[in-house]
């Protein structure tokens, strides 16, 4: 069982997104994957996939529930596990590593963790259960720079870092491109998503993006990360119209 924890040097470069769209991008292939939402001061998880948990992953950890009862299972076959909405809830480093010790009782082929962002100690104590990292960035140097820091975080704790995802990317020549990234940060960008409406839109929809707009290109590379670690060659074909598109912009 691969557990892989999402995580990021700051908020709001699209973390909880990645999550979400990643195990349904890898439950489509044919994985069994569940996703938890480890970020407990502030969980965001359940809204993607549109319901409202009766019991969450801090009523397990309580010891109030089974695990059993926090897993839900979405119509595109991914499991969550909620994490819950109570502003009481504190989390320390005993926290994560009573998380680690219920997720033994897991059967899956991969178990993908939304972490706290930042690069306080809750955001580190939350790498705790997991085996390998994805970071998220978007392409702007100060979020690059916390990303750096969040990636050497997670090395320091020996884990094994996967690589990076460029998120809400614009193609502005401003904006540093991902060769630009992988010389200064040294580790390589999976995929590169564009700053795409229908993102917004399936957000509103509380339907991730690879199930609300399948030929959207930020769908088309969430599932370009999705083949990596799953260990499947890349070659997805683009629909019609957009190879048009491409095809005139390159005329």
């Amino acid at each position: 069982m691969r557990i892989i924890a999402v995580t990021a040097g700051k908020g709001g470069v699209g973390k909880t997104t990645l999550t979400a769209n990643l195990g349904v991008a890898l439950c489509q292939l044919g994985f069994r994957v569940c996703v938890i939402d480890a970020n407990f001061t502030a969980p965001d998880l359940a809204i993607h996939f549109g319901f409202s948990p009766e019991t969450t992953i801090w009523e397990v950890l309580k010891g109030k529930e089974g695990l059993d009862n926090a897993l839900y299972e979405h119509a595109c076959g991914v499991h969550i596990i909620p994490g819950s909405q109570d502003m009481e809830v504190a989390t320390n480093r005993e926290t994560y590593k009573r998380l680690k010790r219920k997720m033994r009782k897991l059967k899956y082929d991969f178990v993908i963790l939304d972490t706290p962002p930042g690069l306080g100690e809750d955001a580190r104590a939350a790498l705790i259960p997991a085996k390998e990292v994805l970071v998220v960035a978007t392409p702007e140097w100060t979020s690059l720079a916390n990303a750096y820091r969040a990636m050497l975080f997670a090395q320091q704790m020996n884990k094994q870092v996967l690589g990076m995802v460029l998120n809400r990317a614009s193609a502005h020549e401003l904006e540093p491109n991902p060769m630009m990234v992988e010389h200064v940060i040294g580790t390589q960008v999976l995929a590169t998503i564009p700053e795409d409406i229908h993102v917004r839109k399936s957000v509103s929809l509380q339907n991730p993006v690879c199930l609300a707009y399948p030929n959207s290109e930020s769908a088309r590379q969430f599932r370009k990360v999705a083949h990596y670690l799953g260990g499947l060659p890349w070659h997805e074909k683009l629909p019609w119209w957009q190879r048009l598109f491409t095809f005139v912009g390159k005329v």
